[in-house]
């Protein structure tokens, strides 16, 4: 059974990975997805998300530091929608767009790994479903 530091961890780790990817060498991590250039809008863009998910590395790295889940609810609530979305989204592109890589569904793959992750520790600790049933009730 995985606990909520081992999974914040390995989120951390792949989030600083391509993030810091994105933020430093953007043409370089694109290549490998099949992109030959972008402009200097796509670069931009590319970097931007870079230092998002460079940022969120560092806060789920902080967030497995915590004792207790519910120390960190609103982080696994961030984390578990974000993940959904990236999923619909990356799946979209995959099945939509027929000029798509097959490097793409490596996007879908860490999307649904993560959301599963997350969903699992929502449903499984008290920093899920329970504070939310008591926040209904107040």
């Amino acid at each position: 059974m995985m606990n909520h530091r081992l999974i914040f961890r390995i989120v951390a780790i792949v989030g600083l990975a391509f993030g810091l990817a994105l933020l430093l060498a953007p043409d370089a991590l694109m290549n490998a997805y099949g992109v030959e250039s972008m402009n200097s809008t796509g670069r931009h863009m590319a970097m931007l998300y870079g230092a998002a998910l460079t940022g969120y590395g560092f806060m789920n790295w902080g967030a497995s530091r915590a004792v207790d889940l519910a120390e960190i609810h609103y982080v696994l609530i961030g984390n578990l929608v974000g993940n959904a979305l990236g999923l619909v989204v990356s799946l979209y592109r995959v099945l939509m767009v027929p000029a798509e890589p097959q490097s793409v569904w490596l996007n879908v793959a860490i999307f649904l790994a993560f959301t599963g992750m997350f969903a699992y520790l929502y449903r499984t600790s008290p920093a899920g479903y329970r504070l939310h049933a008591a926040a209904r009730h107040a």
